[in-house]
């Protein structure tokens, strides 16, 4: 559990006091990571604005009820998560099945990406292009994939935590990961593959 800054509290306390300028703090310390965590999640600026919205409603609302036992700024990526997540629970588009997603991954274009960035794809983003073919991966992800990447690989959330936050037991947890890096270790070897072209 992370140590709480003795002025974080002074600053909970001033907002809920009804300072404005505390507030205005709270929101603009944390806004960008919300915002860049419902995308990453959503993978669409629309409903990445949505939850970053919803996510300082909730947070003017329940600042009373915050005890400190995080730091604000988890409490508040927990914030922004659920609403993520609810917003990716009631989507009721086509996702693709882990069969489908098996079938793209070509164990050839695997094992030579494999040997290129090691184990973490996350090594691999060294440069612009890169960086943008990662994050055009992690948008391809169904949902139920990109939640669970994003959760662990990118927020670095244990998955234990990431089992209690989706309502998911652990073992459908390690699979729907270990499928996501499938995915995009294979989507990332076809980046490589054309650049060498």
């Amino acid at each position: 559990m992370t140590e709480q800054n003795p002025g974080e509290m002074d600053l909970v306390a001033r907002a809920i006091a009804g300072d404005r300028a505390a507030m205005t703090r709270i929101v603009t310390d944390n806004e960008k990571m919300v915002y860049n965590t419902a995308l990453r999640m959503l993978a669409d600026p629309v409903e990445a604005e949505c939850v970053l919205q919803e996510t300082f409603l909730k947070v003017v609302q329940a600042l009373p009820e915050f005890k400190g036992h995080s730091t604000l700024s988890t409490w508040i990526f927990r914030i922004a998560t659920n609403y993520a997540l609810m917003r990716l629970r009631s989507r009721k588009r086509f996702t693709n099945s882990l069969e489908d997603i098996d079938s793209k991954v070509s164990s050839a274009a695997l094992e030579n990406f494999n040997r290129s960035i090691g184990n973490n794809p996350l090594q691999a983003v060294m440069n612009e292009e890169l960086r943008q073919a990662m994050e055009r991966a992690i948008a391809e992800l169904p949902d139920k994939f990109r939640s669970v990447f994003v959760l662990k690989d990118i927020d670095g959330l244990s998955l234990k935590e990431i089992s209690e936050m989706l309502d998911m037991s652990l073992a459908a947890v390690k699979t729907n990961l270990h499928r996501a890096r499938l995915f995009l270790r294979d989507r990332l070897a076809e980046f490589s593959e054309q650049r060498e072209a």
